[in-house]
């Protein structure tokens, strides 16, 4: 599913533009701007030596894309991962990350006075989890909306970027192109097969005399 950023108009209004998904119960957003797109899951290649939360890399049209468990992530307890479990490729800063998610619910469109910050919310002096961009109260109930800023620490994400400098280049082809082609390959229709050895090349007429 492709994912079509907000206009110039619709940010002049004020409206804040939303992907909404859900976490076991709980549903969360992510604004929709660095959000490129919405795959179905997809085979993932572990790394070593990266953070718990990063379940791997997949290949997408020969991109290499570190992908990260949002529950582990955000401390959810884990869930299996099911066939067709949505991933999130989203953008933290110049790298395209796919994120783990239970459920795309919807697209959001409300007014930005609709979400409060969680510094209003909060009794002064104490601490607020940066990665909380506010609160939305919907009809789906309370939505807490991510900030994609600050989903990663610098060091987290500096090590996603190294992991990935230190695989092998993959197919240009992708992921999905690959899966074409094999699914071409065995619907296509078998060759004649070869005569047997003792048989002869071509037919022969003989004639009878009567």
């Amino acid at each position: 599913m492709e994912i079509q950023p907000t206009t110039r108009e619709e940010r002049i209004s004020g409206e804040q533009h939303l992907v909404a998904f859900r976490l076991d119960r709980q549903v969360y957003a992510l604004p929709i701007d660095p959000v490129e797109r919405i795959i179905p899951m997809v085979t993932i290649t572990a790394l070593p030596q990266v953070n718990n939360s990063v379940a791997g890399v997949i290949n997408v049209r020969g991109q290499a894309i570190p992908v990260v468990d949002l529950r582990r992530h955000l401390g959810v307890h884990d869930a299996p991962i099911q066939q067709y479990t949505p991933i999130l490729l989203v953008w933290v800063g110049q790298l395209l990350v796919g994120l783990i998610v239970d459920e795309v619910i919807d697209m959001l469109n409300l007014p930005a006075q609709h979400i409060a910050r969680p510094a209003e919310m909060m009794p002064d002096g104490l601490e607020i989890t940066p990665i909380l961009q506010g609160l939305a109260y919907t009809d789906r109930g309370t939505v807490l909306v991510l900030d994609i800023a600050h989903l990663f620490t610098p060091g987290q994400a500096r090590k996603l970027a190294q992991a990935l400098e230190a695989l092998p280049e993959m197919d240009a082809d992708g992921t999905e192109e690959q899966a074409e082609e094999q699914v071409e390959e065995q619907t296509e229709e078998p060759a004649d097969p070869a005569p047997p050895p003792d048989a002869p090349e071509d037919d022969v007429e003989v004639e009878v005399e009567a």
